[in-house]
């Protein structure tokens, strides 16, 4: 993402000075018109880098969130499986018991 935002600002930044320094003007409205595009290319990849940290955080969040819930619902399936597991065990155990009571 950096390196889109760099490479954006820098072909913004190119393209403007090309095109400013191939038009007939002064040099003064030149030099005005260079900083002119430069604060606004600026502006724009400060406004990009901004938005990408806020849905970086927005998405990190979910995913906390998500993660947070499939623990919940993994960790509430092992206890019923451990609980249906004893149960049998308990179960094996008395058929067990009594299939060895002497009659």
């Amino acid at each position: 993402m950096a390196g889109m935002v760099k490479g954006v600002v820098i072909g913004g930044v190119v393209g403007a000075a090309a095109a400013l320094l191939l038009a007939p003007k002064p040099g003064r409205e030149t030099r005005q018109d260079l900083m002119n595009a430069y604060s606004k290319s600026m502006d724009k990849s400060k406004e990009w880098v901004s938005t990408a940290g806020t849905k970086t955080q927005e998405l990190a969040s979910k995913v906390g969130q998500q993660a947070s819930d499939v623990i919940g619902q993994t960790k509430s399936a092992l206890s019923s499986a451990k609980d249906g597991m004893n149960g049998a065990k308990d179960d094996i155990t008395g058929s067990l018991q009594e299939s060895t009571k002497p009659n």
